[in-house]
């Protein structure tokens, strides 16, 4: 008996010291509640950040298509997680270069570190990529 109300009261304890990971927070759409989240410099400067890439890919399959990134960005800035979707020119689900030109994009949008925010809400971030005639014609 005295075991078993050691064991609840130190369940009990545990249960209320556990710290709460930030990325573990509920996550708001950046446009609703004006949260306004954005990368510093904006559109230029994560051109610039996949400018490599870009020029590197000049013949992705398939050949048209978008890939949007979804970068969960925690309250405080810190980056959580990534979702990555990728359609055809059909707006069906495909993989540019076997799902490997995904996983270049996945590992630049990563090092991304400098998100401002103008509240205090976990959100997240779309990047879109524009691929046309096997390149990648357009971020924004």
């Amino acid at each position: 008996m005295k075991e078993s109300l050691l064991i609840l009261i130190l369940l009990t304890l545990l249960s209320f010291s556990q710290e709460k990971n930030e990325c573990d927070e509920e996550t708001k759409p950046y446009w609703l509640y004006g949260i306004n989240s954005r990368f510093k410099g904006e559109s230029p400067t994560l051109r610039k950040v996949f400018k490599e890439i870009q020029l590197a890919e000049t013949n992705i399959t398939p050949s048209n298509g978008f890939i949007t990134l979804r970068l969960n960005i925690s309250k405080t800035g810190k980056f959580c997680a990534i979702e990555t979707f990728q359609i055809d020119e059909n707006y069906e689900s495909t993989e540019f270069n076997n799902g490997k030109l995904a996983k270049g994009l996945e590992e630049i949008a990563v090092g991304l570190t400098d998100w401002k925010r103008e509240k205090d809400y976990r959100t997240y971030n779309p990047i879109r990529l524009k691929i046309k005639n096997g390149k990648i014609e357009e971020i924004f």
